[in-house]
């Protein structure tokens, strides 16, 4: 069975917010895997390598056997409320988070916005990766990089802007918290709010390791950052392996996540919850009690959520998408 975690550190499962990282074009393996000159992959560790190539069958198998293992968790109207919350609250522009807590670049000096940029985006050291879900809270990403003892791995400079031609939408498939997390979907002419963060060797792992129902790619589409220091138009990307969580028919986008020229409609997560827990539940069965069976009893809920969420949702297709080993 491949790994879920690194070994002698806790499972932190997040089926939920994709992590993309500004690449060279190099190819190995079906998709580019450097980005400024590093190879990402030689910085993986092997079980976590293992993981990401796992094939469609082989990795809902281990979803299962995951599921399977988890003890019965208590509910209460709290963990619903949180899961109302996603993505959870992050500044409105680009910040810092460091030992300090969080800064936001807007609040700097000129002098030292402009160099905390330089120092923290040189080529040597870090990677520029695109949050456009929960990755883009510094509570998030705060309780994932707290265990690093080095302060680098604890600091993060994170740059928002918009991502071209694509939205974010639901995967069909609540995180183990509750939500519907967020994944991306073909949409031409739209911009989508994100965000790029610039990561360390370590953090990259921990990012890829919590994003457990994600597939890596190359993805060419064009970044932003609002305050115009970097663009990039070639993108890794992890995208869910379940697609996009389609409601009569129609991908819908997460509400949350602002977007200018969306043509899919937008819902909110509570909304999401609603109509996901029907299909899974049965009519009348609100969002509430959908979140209780995630926590209650996983292992009875997913094989619904299976035939139901995940039978329907949209597979992600385009052709600006490579994906890394089997597709």
């Amino acid at each position: 069975m491949p790994a879920l975690a690194p070994a002698g550190e806790p499972l932190v499962v997040v089926a939920g917010q994709g992590v993309v990282v500004a690449v060279e074009d190099r190819v190995h393996g079906g998709a580019s895997l450097t980005s400024t000159g590093v190879d990402l992959v030689s910085s993986l560790p092997p079980e976590l390598v293992e993981r990401l190539l796992l094939d469609d069958r082989a990795f809902e198998e281990l979803i299962r056997e995951l599921a399977a293992s988890l003890p019965r968790r208590r509910f209460s109207p709290a963990d619903y409320e949180r899961a109302l919350g996603y993505p959870w609250e992050r500044p409105r522009g680009s910040f810092l988070l460091g030992p300090a807590g969080v800064e936001p670049l807007e609040q700097m000096s000129p002098e030292r916005r402009e160099r905390t940029i330089a120092q923290l985006t040189a080529p040597a050291g870090r990677e520029p990766l695109l949050a456009f879900g929960s990755n883009g809270a510094p509570e998030v990403l705060a309780r994932k990089f707290a265990h690093f003892p080095a302060e680098a791995d604890r600091t993060v400079l994170v740059l928002s802007g918009r991502l071209h031609d694509f939205d974010v939408g639901a995967s069909p498939q609540p995180a183990i918290y509750g939500s519907m997390p967020a994944t991306l979907f073909p949409s031409h002419g739209t911009e989508a709010r994100g965000a790029v963060l610039w990561v360390t060797p370590a953090q990259l792992t921990q990012l890829a390791w919590s994003e457990l129902s994600y597939r890596l790619g190359r993805l060419r589409t064009p970044f932003e950052t609002d305050e115009g220091s970097h663009e990039f138009d070639q993108l890794l990307a992890f995208v869910s392996r379940f697609g996009a969580f389609r409601l009569d028919g129609r991908v819908v986008a997460l509400e949350a996540i602002p977007a200018r020229g969306r043509a899919a409609a937008a819902l909110s997560q509570a909304q999401l919850l609603d109509a996901a827990a029907a299909l899974v539940l049965g009519p009348g069965a609100g969002g509430e009690s959908l979140v209780r069976a995630v926590f209650e009893d996983l292992p009875e809920t997913l094989p619904k959520i299976e035939a139901s969420l995940r039978r329907q949702a949209a597979p992600f297709v385009s052709e600006r998408w490579t994906p890394y080993g089997p597709a």
